[in-house]
Formats: C-alpha cells, sequence, structure tokens
C-alpha cells in the first residue's frame, strides 16, 4: 500500500468535520502541546502541502518498536514545517501536570496558576484555543483509547475515562474526530506510549 502522494489539511479543534474512508493518516494535537501553539491561530481549515517523504519519518517512526513520542512529534514538527518557538508559559505546565493528575475542576485548576476562576477560564482559551470543558473532553477521549490500547472492552474504557456509557463515548468520538468508533477502531491498531 505505501504512503500516497499528496497533501495534508488542518482542521482547528472545534471546527466540525467529518472524514470519508479510505486509508489516511490522521494526527491529532494535544491543544496543550508545542504542535499545537505553532498552529494556532488558524480559524479555518487549511491545506498543507506535504509529500511522501515529509510523512515517512512519521511512519517510521510509529512502525519503529519503541518509539518515542518525540520521535513522532518531532516527525509532524518537520512534516508541517513548524517554527521553533519560546518557550511556553510556565503556569500552563503547572496546569498540564495537574490535569495529568486527575484535576480537571476549574476552580482547582485556577487555584494551581493563582487566578479567579473566571479569569482562569479566559487565560485557558488564550493559552490552548480551547475552553477547559472541550479540552476535559479531549482528555477523556484519549485515556478511553488508552485503556482500549491496554485491552479493555469498550465499555470498560469508557467507563474508566469518565463516560456515563460507551454510547456517550461514542458520541464524543463522533463531535471529536470526525468518524465513528466502530469504523476508526476496526481499521486501527491502538499501541501504548
Amino acid at each position: 500500500m505505501g504512503i500516497q502522494t499528496g497533501g495534508a489539511i488542518f482542521i482547528p479543534a472545534g471546527l466540525k468535520h467529518q472524514l470519508s474512508a479510505g486509508h489516511v493518516l490522521s494526527i491529532y494535537v494535544d491543544a496543550l502541546s508545542e504542535e499545537a501553539r505553532a498552529l494556532r491561530g488558524a480559524e479555518d481549515a487549511r491545506v498543507i502541502l506535504i509529500t511522501p517523504a515529509d510523512v515517512a519519518p512519521i511512519v517510521d517512526a510509529l512502525h519503529e518498536p519503541g518509539h518515542t513520542d518525540l520521535q513522532v512529534r518531532t516527525g509532524v514538527r518537520q512534516a508541517l514545517r513548524l517554527p521553533d518557538l519560546p518557550p511556553p508559559d510556565p503556569r500552563l505546565i503547572k496546569v498540564i501536570e495537574a490535569l495529568s493528575r486527575g484535576q480537571m475542576g476549574r476552580e482547582e485548576l485556577a487555584a494551581v496558576v493563582h487566578l479567579s476562576p473566571t479569569r482562569f477560564s479566559h487565560w485557558f482559551v488564550e493559552h490552548t484555543g480551547l475552553p477547559l470543558r472541550s479540552y476535559a473532553r479531549w482528555l477523556r477521549l484519549t485515556q478511553a483509547l488508552q485503556h482500549l490500547a491496554k485491552g479493555a472492552r469498550l465499555t470498560d474504557a469508557a467507563h474508566q475515562a469518565g463516560f456515563s456509557d460507551s454510547a456517550h463515548f461514542s458520541r464524543t468520538f463522533r463531535a471529536l474526530l470526525g468518524i465513528d468508533p466502530s469504523s476508526a477502531l476496526a481499521e486501527v491498531h491502538l499501541q501504548e506510549t
């Protein structure tokens, strides 16, 4: 099958979209990542011209046993020709750490960075391009996918990630990724990173 010649499209968070069937390499960028900061500012989907040679390092890294997140992210940065940026606001790093520990409430996170809850909400959008609630949905979705990669059943993975049931997970998956989970999960091999 190999890599097909073509381009890429950048779809910003929150933009309604749907993917059609076919062989597509989809890369979802976490809103709190360096890559997202470099892509921020685009309000609409835009085409980014890339070649098979641009994508090859990403595919190679994904197929390499024991590949690291950094290898994949480096390939993405190179393929999309993302600029190097100054370090993020240190408070954002504290928020990322708090979120990784499971602190999801606005009040808790605001206290971590010494802001009022209202000011924190505005600050979070300024630094991520997403409201906290939208990011929390994304985070729950990625947690469910991590549980699936470990071999959990769909319903169990959904519950462990905080979804009320598998239907709630499926609706969120479709809303955020533009494709039904049954279609996507039948075509992919999930791997823990």
